[in-house]
């Protein structure tokens, strides 16, 4: 047979975790979608445009749970990868209790802090009292919606995906009931579409008791021995780039917002919070197409696994893209539609608003290649190029652009600056990266910045699982270790431990009308040989292979490599067997 890696198990894993991460993301931004829906048809566009007032202020508040989660599960899965157990599940243990801390203590300021919140960013009469009335629910529901957000990361990289999803659609079920519920019949306005969301996500939080009982989970809750400040330190130094984007965009969306409704009037601000909200639809295509990235890349990233991430982030550009285009070209066909689905019943600003929502859709396929960029560089810990990104498309050239066009061009200017300062954004975050891996600042060449094809000196394989080709793997590695002068004793060594883990993954991992394949890599750092075999098969720990089991499983070799190899380690990863010995 010809030896070569290829994709199975990494595109398997993609579309294993894509499905519930675009779940999760649907039902999330479906659920704001339906939400900004319901504000502006059953309370008005006054009402929507509060929301989009208040948003800057809640995203802030929502920081700590997303930075502490997405900081902190990137750090996980790159531990896990690197079988580093017991900091993974330390980094989870002080993730969830400091979010827990801080968001508890922002509840606890709701009644002092809630009406100068909402003066600060609204001065009509009405929309200050709109806004004082979403954000109060807000405050007090933060420890809910920050323990959502937070271990959700966490399930995701822990073998859990699904439970990530169900919390989200749980939640967001919830939600769009008690809002019709809260609002049309109870008559609550504002403050019912807050609590609807704030209940929604307290019935998603149920999804944990199902997650603490599997036994599937790496990372456990133990509060031994874990570094509570360095821990957190680390998180959040991780999670920069995150705490940039939330800052620069709740910065971003209180300058304009203010700055369209006083220059521009209450009008333009409506056809505005029309053409914002809409965003949320480009997010639900795709933010949950590239939210797959920290789970899988994270973990393949720390295993090395090079050629995994070059395929994994080809499937996630194209599919992304494609679902994108096809959002941009029913934007330039349907905006009026569009416009009245969020709740535009002035007619005499209906055809602004259409030609506002088609120059504004012109944004979206940028705006998620910079979000692909933002969350791959944070993954590879790259946080300057992702911070870098960050600043300039939501600060540092959105704001400077819209004061100019919007002085120009109005609010069809406003909305021109968005995908001009995406385009901008890109060509100068690539251009950085190019000149900084030039002058030797940045790792190897390309957009991905991980070696070459040529430059993996590794043998790098995948087998269909059957003992034939098992046995055909133990003579190939016995042959590069010659190649490479690897003494005959642990060449042998290391040929007939991957051909006797092989061929129990063959015999017992699979159903046996299961087509199935096993990736296999062998690699060198320095004078030490790595050897890794995974597969997606039922878990298998050869590392804890007993006499006892001698009739059951072909283990002899195992025997072997545990009195030669310096590290003998198993993880259940991506709900993957992986098995890595170091010689």
């Amino acid at each position: 047979m010809e030896y070569k890696r290829n994709d199975y198990l990494v595109s398997k894993k993609f579309y294993r975790y894509l499905i519930p991460s675009f779940l999760s993301e649907m039902a999330m931004h479906m659920g704001s979608v339906v939400d900004a829906v319901i504000v502006g048809n059953l309370i008005g566009v006054e009402a929507l445009s509060a929301v989009t007032l208040a948003s800057p202020i809640i995203q802030v508040l929502h920081l700590p749970g997303l930075i502490l989660g997405l900081g902190g599960a990137t750090l996980a899965a790159i531990w896990l990868g690197e079988r580093k157990l017991k900091a993974a599940s330390d980094m989870f243990v002080a993730c969830v209790m400091a979010g827990i801390i801080f968001s508890s203590v922002g509840a606890l300021t709701a009644f002092w802090v809630n009406a100068p919140l909402a003066h600060l960013v609204a001065d009509d009469p009405q929309l200050t009292t709109f806004v004082e009335e979403y954000l109060l629910i807000n405050l007090l529901g933060l420890p809910i919606m920050t323990l959502t957000f937070l271990t959700c990361e966490f399930l995701s990289v822990d073998n859990h995906p699904d439970l990530g999803a169900w919390m989200f659609s749980i939640a967001e079920a919830v939600n769009v009931v008690f809002d019709i519920v809260l609002v049309k019949f109870a008559g609550m306005g504002m403050e019912g579409a807050a609590a609807a969301t704030i209940i929604g996500y307290a019935c998603g939080l149920i999804t944990l008791i199902f997650y603490a009982r599997s036994k599937e989970r790496m990372l456990k809750f133990n509060f031994s021995g874990v570094a509570w400040l360095k821990d957190i330190f680390t998180a959040l130094k991780t999670g920069t780039p995150r705490v940039s984007l939330e800052l620069m965009q709740a910065l971003q969306i209180f300058v304009l917002n203010t700055s369209v409704l006083k220059i521009l009037g209450v009008e333009a601000m409506e056809i505005y919070a029309v053409c914002s909200n809409t965003l949320i639809m480009a997010e639900l295509l795709a933010g949950g197409i590239i939210s797959v990235i920290p789970n899988i890349c994270g973990v393949l990233y720390g295993e090395k696994d090079y050629f995994g991430i070059r395929r994994l982030m080809k499937k996630v550009l194209e599919l992304s893209g494609i679902l994108i285009s096809l959002l941009t070209v029913v934007f330039l066909i349907f905006p009026e539609e569009i416009a009245i689905l969020f709740g535009m019943e002035n007619e005499e600003l209906l055809p602004t608003a259409a030609t506002c929502l088609q120059i504004y859709s012109l944004s979206f396929v940028l705006y998620v290649f910079n979000e692909f960029l933002q969350t791959y560089y944070q993954t590879i810990l790259e946080t300057f190029l992702a911070t870098l990104d960050t600043m300039l498309e939501f600060f540092v050239l959105l704001i400077p652009i819209t004061f100019l066009l919007m002085n120009y061009y109005g609010i069809y200017g406003v909305c021109a600056a968005v995908p001009i300062s995406e385009l901008l954004t890109i060509i100068i975050v690539e251009g950085t990266r190019k000149i900084l891996q030039e002058r030797g600042k940045l790792p190897q060449e390309g957009l991905l910045m991980i070696p070459k094809p040529e430059h993996d000196d590794s043998l790098d394989i995948t087998i269909e699982a059957s003992e034939k080709n098992a046995v055909g793997v133990s003579i190939k590695i016995i042959d590069y270790c010659s190649a490479h002068g690897v003494d005959e004793r642990t060449a042998y060594v290391l040929g007939l431990a991957a051909e006797e883990i092989a061929i129990n993954i063959s015999r017992y991992g699979y159903e046996k009308t299961k087509k199935s394949y096993i990736d296999i890599n062998l690699s060198h750092d320095g004078e030490q040989w790595i050897l890794r075999i995974r597969d997606d098969g039922k878990p298998f720990d050869p590392t804890q292979y007993s006499s006892e089991e001698a009739g059951q499983f072909l283990l002899g070799g195992i025997n072997m490599i545990t009195g030669l190899a310096k590290n003998f380690t198993y993880t259940r990863v991506l709900n993957m067997n992986n098995t890595i010995i170091e010689v």
